[in-house]
């Protein structure tokens, strides 16, 4: 599997980490860098971008180490088994366990790749940079650990590359995997170079990356059964159901992690949280039942995800034991999105119950237009505004 790194990317991250560095009191790397950058502006117009983008490369790869962060997020996911990785540096020195003399003459590029196709599985990382892997020698996995690790070599040859970009913004930022239908998958990882800045933020980076490579882990997995689905609807609605989506999904998501035993971008609690907010009109032991079984669903689907997040009655009947609430109850329930019952648009702002704050003629206007309606059906609060109006207590 090849993991490779935009151009702009590296120059932003690598700018900025080493500002920061520099700022903190830490001068070496940044005084190495301008060293090597500097003279690049001697060069004539046509070759300066080509040089600092291997001054970059270097910085970013081996000096800073920051592509690290990706090929941990990879291993942590199970995208790829995780190994004992020797690197070869662009100057084509080979880095080994065994400690070696101080002036070792370089090693040619070519035993360097035979030496790869011998010893263990290559990844390519970048041009001029190959890792060299493979499980330790004296180390006997246990047959748990022999699944796991038998699982991402499954993945590993399944994807051709990974492709981390520069994202333009927080929105921009995430993940994607391209060809997914052709073969020969691609996941592109776009992230801001801004993550890359400050080393203390390290742990930030890792549980962003692991995060958005869970998703593209599920959208390569013919269990999830990823698809481009076809979300009916206007505007609003089909921006409703995405975000609920992606809810469900990034709780899907947080959930494994957390029984994996590792760190996530939010926390349960906070997720909870979010789910609260989307589902506030569940009756409260309803919807933290409904979590609490979400969360511990080991196996979920595309499909899954989807209708739950279209069709209220599919997440409750999954999660709902029968006997807590009646269907006329489940009626009753006025989540944001869900259509008026009297313009039948999508409604996001509710009034529960019409006749707990209006006047009685308000009621009977609506009643004229709607026989069958009651108070607890509720309404849009445009809808009751006409019908105040109408009955003149507006």
């Amino acid at each position: 599997m090849k993991v490779s790194y935009s151009a702009q990317l590296m120059e932003e991250s690598v700018f900025r980490h080493l500002n920061h560095l520099e700022r903190s009191g830490y001068r070496s790397d940044y005084d190495e860098f301008h060293s090597l950058a500097d003279p690049i502006y001697e060069l004539p117009e046509d070759d300066r971008e080509a040089a600092f983008e291997k001054v970059n490369r270097l910085f970013f790869l081996e000096r800073l180490k920051l592509g690290d962060h990706v090929l941990r997020a990879l291993e942590a996911v199970g995208l790829i088994p995780k190994r004992k990785r020797t690197v070869r540096k662009s100057a084509l020195v080979q880095k080994t366990d065994v400690e070696e003399p101080e002036n070792q003459e370089a090693v040619p590029e070519e035993a360097l790749v035979e030496q790869a196709s011998t010893e263990g599985e290559t990844i390519e990382s970048e041009e001029g940079v190959t890792a060299i892997a493979e499980m330790e020698d004296d180390e006997e996995p246990e047959q748990d650990d022999e699944v796991s690790y038998d699982l991402a070599r499954e993945f590993e040859e399944r994807i051709k590359e990974v492709v981390v970009k520069r994202g333009i913004n927080k929105v921009d930022e995430g993940s994607n995997v391209l060809n997914r239908v052709s073969g020969n998958p691609i996941i592109e990882m776009r992230v801001l170079a801004s993550r890359f800045s400050n080393p203390e933020e390290a742990q930030e980076l890792d549980a962003f990356l692991i995060h958005e490579f869970m998703h593209a882990k599920d959208m390569v997995d013919p269990e999830f059964d990823y698809e481009d689905a076809f979300i009916p609807g206007n505007p609003s609605v089909k921006n409703l159901i995405t975000a609920r989506f992606k809810l469900l999904w990034n709780m899907y998501v947080d959930a494994r992690l957390a029984r994996m035993g590792v760190v996530s971008v939010q926390p349960k609690e906070s997720r909870y949280r979010e789910f609260d907010n989307f589902y506030r009109k569940i009756p409260d032991k309803q919807r933290k039942g409904i979590f609490e079984g979400l969360w511990q669903t080991e196996k979920l689907t595309h499909e899954e995800l989807l209708s739950m997040a279209t069709d209220l009655d599919t997440l409750m009947s999954k999660y709902v034991d029968p006997g807590d609430m009646t269907e006329e109850e489940k009626d009753f329930i006025h989540l944001q999105g869900s259509p008026c019952p009297l313009c039948k648009f999508p409604t996001y702002n509710w009034v529960d119950d019409p006749e707990s704050i209006c006047d009685e003629m308000v009621i009977e206007a609506i009643q004229i237009d709607f026989p069958d309606w009651e108070s607890r059906d509720g309404g849009c609060d445009r809808c009751i505004e006409v019908y105040e109006l109408r009955a003149g207590v507006g």
